[in-house]
């Protein structure tokens, strides 16, 4: 019983690195209860799904996007750090 609850842990950490990352939860929380602590260490090392987590900053508000170069910007910014331009 106490290793089912085990892998069960390693399924539910292992999902909430891979979201922490832009990455599908659920597929990551497959992956850590057959995986076990080898799924947890896949979901520590694999990259950031950037697209994704752009879009969940502009999302949220902390970031925007520059009016004339597109590029990320922090929300409070007053001038782009890429093109310069006033925002």
């Amino acid at each position: 019983m106490e290793l089912f609850i085990i892998w069960m842990l390693f399924g539910i950490v292992s999902a909430v690195v891979a979201s922490n990352k832009g990455r599908s939860g659920c597929g990551w929380f497959l992956v850590g209860i057959l995986l076990g602590p080898f799924g947890l260490i896949l979901a520590l090392v694999v990259s950031r799904n950037q697209a994704v987590a752009d879009k969940q900053a502009v999302e949220t508000g902390d970031m925007k996007k520059c009016p004339y170069c597109a590029e990320l910007i922090k929300a409070e910014a007053i001038k782009c750090r890429y093109c310069g331009e006033k925002v």
